[in-house]
């Protein structure tokens, strides 16, 4: 080894090592901070509505109205991790917690609260929450649906009153269908191979100016659901493509697999995808939500480099407890079926296309390899010096031409299968 080689990696060692330090200390404190916090809250939650919101400083799982659940969609980053930071601390709290909960003082505020809301916890807008039109508009209608783009551009409005093909477009985490309409539809609408088809771009459950339920704990299953009801039975598709980026191709993957008779692809652009084993889900939370202080600018860079208008409009679109839980028990709980759900495409060989960019530092490193090895028969699309985001938001034109290629290939390959049977 050389001496250039030797200072290299000892340099990378030491800022290593000198990072960790300041990473410990600012991480303990924001883990203070958040059990200090989960007291506050509860007690403001009493204060002002008359009935606290489940806490998941505990050991055991607990449903949306704070009893105990064996839901196993429930991740299990949200059921045991916060017992098993500072436990020392949450005792003391705990102790804090008890002495408000004997004040006759609290107990006659609360139960008043309690007597005059009635049923307002479920159903009204929280008092932490956003009261914006497009955080509260859904609760003025008896049946509230997901909110979905439909391309103007395409079918019957270039005069092809019946498209050959539905395409359904599901968006990552804290993002909303803006994502694909402000970017791609453009895109794919220039080419004359769009009167073909009929695009929906999906706000899915608590995000954008979807439905943002408080009794519902955004589990895989309740997106699924939900974007049954609001775009598949809405505007009754039999067949349809499915598009979906990052946190999006779970729920993709999962309504593929449940309407696998009605899929004709799916293409998952930049996955989150770790093999299904036992720990999957702290490691992909470790993975794509490290406690790291540096770089500084990694943050501010992935949403200011791109247009900052529409995407910082998304992270305001959603409140804390759809993002919170969609996070948990979409995006670490669902990686877990993902190879299931992959299994159930490939044995009724259905075309499954990954899309990747060389750069995408929230894809693992072994993400290629393990996908390959397990799946030999999916598609997989490598783009060179392409990151997270840019995969497709600096390369619009290029990725709408992957995505009619794509389709093209299985109308092909589907017409084909269709002749052999035939015969």
């Amino acid at each position: 080894m050389s001496d250039s080689t030797f200072l290299g990696k000892w340099r990378r060692k030491c800022a290593k090592h000198l990072l960790s330090a300041p990473n410990f200390v600012v991480f303990s404190y924001l883990d203070f901070l958040d059990s200090v916090f989960c007291v506050i809250y509860k007690h403001l939650d009493l204060l002002f509505e008359g009935k606290a919101s489940p806490c998941y400083c505990t050991t055991k799982k607990i449903d949306i109205n704070g009893q105990l659940s064996d839901d196993n969609e429930i991740s299990e980053t949200l059921q045991y991790g916060k017992r098993k930071k500072l436990k020392e601390l949450v005792v003391l709290l705990r102790f804090v917690e008890d002495l408000l909960n004997k004040s006759k003082a609290f107990e006659a505020i609360y139960s008043s609260k309690n007597r005059k809301n009635g049923d307002f916890y479920r159903v009204g807008n929280r008092w932490s929450d956003c009261g914006c039109d497009s955080c509260i508009s859904w609760m003025k209608t008896d049946d509230p649906k997901l909110h979905v783009e439909v391309n103007k551009a395409s079918s019957q409005a270039m005069g092809n009153p019946n498209p050959t093909e539905n395409v359904i477009f599901i968006h990552g985490i804290l993002s909303s269908s803006s994502f694909w309409t402000k970017t791609l539809f453009p895109k794919l609408s220039e080419s004359k191979k769009i009167k073909e088809y009929q695009m929906y771009a999906v706000d899915i459950l608590g995000h954008g100016k979807s439905p943002k339920p408080r009794d519902n704990l955004y589990t895989l299953k309740e997106h699924v659901e939900w974007i049954e009801k609001s775009l598949i039975s809405e505007y009754k598709l039999n067949s349809f493509h499915v598009v979906a980026h990052s946190m999006g191709c779970i729920i993709g993957l999962a309504l593929a697999a449940k309407h696998s008779t009605s899929l004709k692809s799916i293409t998952l652009v930049a996955p989150p995808y770790f093999p299904s084993k036992e720990g999957v889900e702290m490691r992909a939370m470790k993975w794509l939500t490290p406690k790291r202080l540096w770089p500084p600018t990694a943050f501010i860079w992935s949403i200011m480099v791109w247009d900052v208008n529409f995407m910082v409009m998304d992270l305001t679109k959603h409140i804390h407890h759809s993002g919170w839980h969609t996070t948990h028990n979409v995006l670490y709980r669902g990686v877990k079926e993902m190879d299931k759900n992959l299994e159930t495409l490939m044995k009724l060989k259905k075309r499954v296309h990954v899309i990747v960019g060389s750069r995408d530092k929230t894809i693992p490193p072994d993400f290629r390899h393990n996908i390959k090895t397990k799946f030999p028969d999916v598609e997989l699309l490598n783009i060179p010096n392409a990151g997270h985001r840019s995969i497709i938001l600096t390369r619009e034109t290029d990725f709408a031409h992957n995505l009619f290629h794509i389709w093209e290939n299985t109308a092909s390959h589907h017409h084909h299968h269709a002749h052999i049977e035939g015969e």
